[in-house]
């Protein structure tokens, strides 16, 4: 079993601890728990709630660089097909380089590229990022956990939801220029849209 810190898919618990323990942990650059307008609980205290995701929070102060990639995830109702509003979702993923921010050597000090929102009427939160690069040969993905709100975060057991969205190839070589990894078996597969000197778009609905 990997330990905590060198593992990069442990989810918003082994996350929260571990951002925690390094005392990265606060709200940095103005914004107030009322501007994030989320409950003053443990999570919105934390600086996590976010939608631009590409530089630290609290006292972490590096930014992601890379191609920009807008992030919109949809929460729908596996069984009405209703949109679920007001669901935290905690997304992460790695850099341009497939490092990972709090757990990739020289980056244990970073906490970039993870955010959490809260889903509109309509169901959609939208994050601000960069495109990831490929860990360890893996295919390129977006983590995702879905709970119930961001008061409800706050313990991992409320966790309603977790999946990964892999990138499709041809946005892969957009990005990169090559489409490393492969997905393996049955995976969750984002809509790609844009371009590399507009930026691109990353769409995904999730039935929960």
């Amino acid at each position: 079993m990997l330990e905590l810190g060198t593992r990069h898919d442990g989810g918003l618990a082994n996350d929260f601890t571990l951002a925690r323990r390094r005392r990265m942990m606060g709200l940095a650059r103005g914004v107030t728990v009322s501007t994030l307008g989320a409950p003053a609980g443990p999570i919105a205290r934390s600086g996590i709630v976010r939608g631009d995701i590409r530089r630290g929070f609290g006292t972490a102060n590096g930014v992601a660089r890379g191609v920009p990639l807008d992030i919109r995830v949809r929460l729908t109702s596996a069984t009405s097909g209703r949109p679920l509003a007001g669901h935290a979702v905690y997304l992460w993923h790695c850099d341009r380089d497939g490092n990972y921010s709090l757990r990739s050597p020289g980056l244990e000090n970073e906490n970039y590229l993870r955010g959490m929102q809260a889903t509109d009427s309509a169901g959609w939160v939208r994050f601000t990022s960069i495109f990831p690069g490929s860990h360890e040969g893996a295919w390129p993905r977006l983590h995702v956990e879905v709970y119930r709100s961001v008061a409800a975060a706050s313990c991992p057991a409320t966790r309603l939801h977790a999946a990964e969205i892999m990138l499709p190839a041809d946005a892969c070589v957009q990005a990169h220029g090559t489409a490393e990894g492969h997905p393996g078996a049955t995976v969750m597969m984002a809509c790609v849209t844009g371009d590399v000197r507009r930026g691109l778009v990353a769409t995904r609905t999730m039935g929960i």
